[in-house]
Parts: structure tokens; sequence; C-alpha cells
């Protein structure tokens, strides 16, 4: 009985050590450039499925992604003040019959086909224009600090996905914050 707990207690201290061996989902690079009244986001990104995923996505669930992006006016000595968030949702889908992925722009609504998952993910590693605020809202002799994440969009996983057993099909998955400052 020990023996076993021993073994439970060395399994729980190694997992997340498995998990930051190997990230599903990664910001790369993230910025922004001012293009007449509006600042665009650029942002670079690392997807890589774990067969899980690629399995599910096979048997004909939808993955659904999240790209959130959030601006906050920096203090020094009092609360950070949010300026914008934004979420920008992506969904996968398999098409067995037409052997094809395409992915969904769930906010602008427009599809997007591809010939293999790969190449599906590829085209989502990286973001370009993409108009993330007018430069009104900001202020000349301030700081403002974005943030970037990507990864699964939990709330939007198909029922019978969001029931997997603890531990073992892990769907919470999200890239760490990318931050960087914005200066007006």
């Amino acid at each position: 009985m020990r023996q076993a707990f021993l073994l439970l207690m060395l399994w729980l201290v190694m997992l997340p050590l498995q998990a930051d061996s190997h990230r599903v989902f990664e910001v790369k690079s993230a910025s922004t450039q001012l293009n007449g009244s509006v600042y665009f986001l650029n942002a670079a990104f690392d997807i890589v499925l774990p067969l899980f995923m690629v399995d599910a996505l096979e048997k004909g669930f939808d993955l659904p992604l999240a790209m959130e992006v959030e601006v906050h006016e920096e203090h020094r000595y009092w609360l950070n003040r949010e300026i914008a968030r934004i979420k920008q949702q992506y969904i996968v889908q398999y098409h067995t019959l037409l052997d094809t992925v395409s992915v969904l722009d769930v906010n602008a609504g427009r599809v997007h086909y591809y010939a293999t998952l790969p190449e599906a993910m590829t085209g989502l590693s990286a973001l370009l224009n993409y108009p993330l605020l007018d430069n009104h809202a900001l202020e000349k002799d301030q700081r403002y600090v974005a943030r970037l994440r990507i990864g699964v969009d939990e709330a939007e996983l198909p029922v019978p996905l969001k029931t997997q057993v603890p531990g073992q099909n892990d769907w919470d998955l999200v890239s760490d914050w990318f931050s960087w400052e914005i200066n007006p």
C-alpha cells in the first residue's frame, strides 16, 4: 500500500514536467503596429495537436480554439485598467467524405479549407494585420501592456469530450500569456 502511494505521488510530481516537455499551444511572437488610426496585431503561434485531439477530429468532433487578447493601461501604484478584451474563436472540423479540414473563423464568419490537418494548423499559426483597437482608446503619455494566448476553447467543446476521465484526455490546453508593450 505504501509503495502504491509513493508511486502515485511520484506520478503526480512528474505530470507537470511531462506536460511542459511538449507544449501543444505556444505564442512565439506578438506585436502591434499603428496603421492610420488602428492598431493591428501580428502574431506567430506554434500548434502541435496531441493524438487524442486528432482522433476526436477524425471521429467527427469539432475542435473549438480561441485566441484571447487583453490590453491594459498599467499603473504603478493602482490597479491596471482594462482597455480592450477580444476573444477570436475558431472551429476546426475534419470532413471524412472530402478528406479535408476546414477552419471556421467564428467572429468573421469565414471558412478556410485545407487538404490536411498540418496545413490547417500552419494556417492558424500566423495572424497578420488583425485589427485590435482604435488609437483614440490610448493616451500618449500612458504605458500599455497587451497580452495574448491561444488554446482549446473549453466552453465550446462538444459534451462527449467534456466528460473524459480526469487526467487522461486533458482538454484544458492553452498557451502561457505572451506580453508586450504598446507605445502610443
